[in-house]
């Protein structure tokens, strides 16, 4: 008999009736474990000092504190789960018990109350009370076993915390052995926004696809994962800012290129890009790099990165990809004066034509090194309206075109998606 009432739920009573609260506790007694108030006041005293309490059931006129008034104490505690039954009176009109309802009531029942109605009502909200915190306890379980794995569910790339274990993991490498590291991110913007429309089923197929495009010719030591459900994360050891660049350039073709149907309709998305080449030095944090590589995708809008021509083009294509910028600060640039001029006259028909092949899938019909030098002065100019934050990147191709010399013959690399290796 002990065993069977450590089982009990606890139920509190509270009703300025000693005769209501005796009639109460007889009904329920065999299946609930009663405690008994006198008031609102009373009852809020005994439910501080017993937590495990349940359910209560109140009378809504008392003196003091009344059935209102506890109940709306209630909720705005740290029991405002508890279910609240309102127990009314002839003296009770229609307006109070719409205010209890408004206040959270979980049910009503009137007085004079039959038993059986009276247990049945117990019983139903405190087998909801199971029920809720039953769903609450397995919701946190599976939230805890998410954070915890190491693949993301959906696209079966790392999770933000395997991701985060291998940033760790390299940036004490290249700490140790003084070499570099370098991220991209992508996010598809205005996630929720996609969501609401196109609903859970189309965006996750976007999200798969887009995972597999990241994952696509990675080296074996890249790591590709998922860092919130809108964004992806791209881990390149030993890569530096240029490899990184190139990465993120190469992506952002892919990706203008991609078409993705869910139930033969296009998804219509828009995603942005960023990239993050931290200074490696003794105590760097991973938290603080991840930091800074999300910082890159809340910069402003730069004009879009890719502008393919396509003819036609497709009248639902209206992706755009911006990309974001390495939030690692730079020297200015050294240009000279002549950096801002345009490339002489002979030579832009050529950068058009050329421009013009590149984005129809044709080769085009000038060499690269001397493309690249007719729009160095463009390049420079981008860099000074940035404060400088491409000035590696530009040393990076002025020494190229430097061992590199122009004329025909010359013939455009074959491009991965992944960086050079860094010697």
């Amino acid at each position: 008999m002990a065993d069977t009432d450590s089982k009990k739920m606890t139920l509190l009573v509270v009703d300025d009736s000693r005769l209501m609260r005796v009639a109460a506790r007889k009904i329920l007694m065999n299946d609930f474990e009663v405690l008994q108030a006198a008031d609102g006041e009373e009852g809020w005293e005994i439910l501080q000092q017993h937590p495990e309490i349940s359910l209560v059931m109140s009378d809504l006129s008392m003196p003091r504190l009344d059935g209102l008034g506890l109940l709306k104490r209630i909720r705005d505690s740290r029991f405002s789960d508890l279910p609240v039954i309102i127990v009314t009176g002839a003296e009770d009109d229609d307006g109070s018990k719409r205010e209890a309802l408004a206040a959270g009531a979980s049910d009503f029942i009137t007085k004079p109350f039959e038993s059986v109605q009276l247990l049945a009502r117990a019983k139903s909200q405190a087998a909801q009370k199971t029920t809720r915190e039953a769903l609450q306890e397995s919701e946190s379980e599976r939230r805890k076993l998410r954070e915890s794995s190491a693949v993301d569910p959906l696209t079966g790339l790392a999770s933000r915390r395997a991701f985060m274990t291998h940033l760790e993991e390299n940036l004490a490498y290249a700490t140790r052995h003084r070499t570099e590291l370098s991220l991209v991110a992508l996010r598809i913007e205005k996630y929720k926004v996609l969501y609401l429309r196109r609903g859970k089923q189309a965006v996750g197929k976007l999200t798969t696809t887009l995972a597999a495009l990241l994952g696509e010719d990675r080296r074996r030591e890249d790591t590709v994962g998922m860092l919130a459900p809108d964004t992806f994360g791209i881990l390149l050891p030993s890569a530096n800012r240029p490899g990184a660049r190139r990465v993120m350039t190469q992506l952002q073709q892919a990706v203008a290129d991609l078409h993705v149907e869910f139930e033969g309709e296009p998804i219509e998305f828009n995603v942005r890009m960023g990239n993050c080449t931290p200074d490696i030095r003794p105590g760097i944090r991973a938290e603080d790099v991840i930091a800074a590589l999300e910082a890159t995708l809340r910069e402003p809008s730069p004009a879009p990165a890719v502008t393919p021509q396509r003819e036609p083009a497709p009248a639902t294509d209206v992706r755009r990809v911006d990309a974001g910028t390495d939030p690692r600060p730079t020297a200015p640039a050294n240009t000279t004066p002549q950096a801002a001029h345009q490339p002489p006259a002979a030579n832009a028909d050529a950068i058009h034509a050329a421009l013009l092949a590149l984005g129809n899938k044709a080769a085009p019909g000038t060499d690269a090194g001397s493309l690249m030098r007719g729009i160095l002065p463009l390049i420079e100019w981008w860099n000074r309206s940035s404060d400088g934050r491409h000035t590696a990147l530009l040393q990076t191709l002025r020494h190229a075109l430097a061992e590199e010399p122009a004329g025909p013959g010359a013939t455009p690399a074959e491009t991965r998606l992944q960086p050079e290796p860094v010697e």
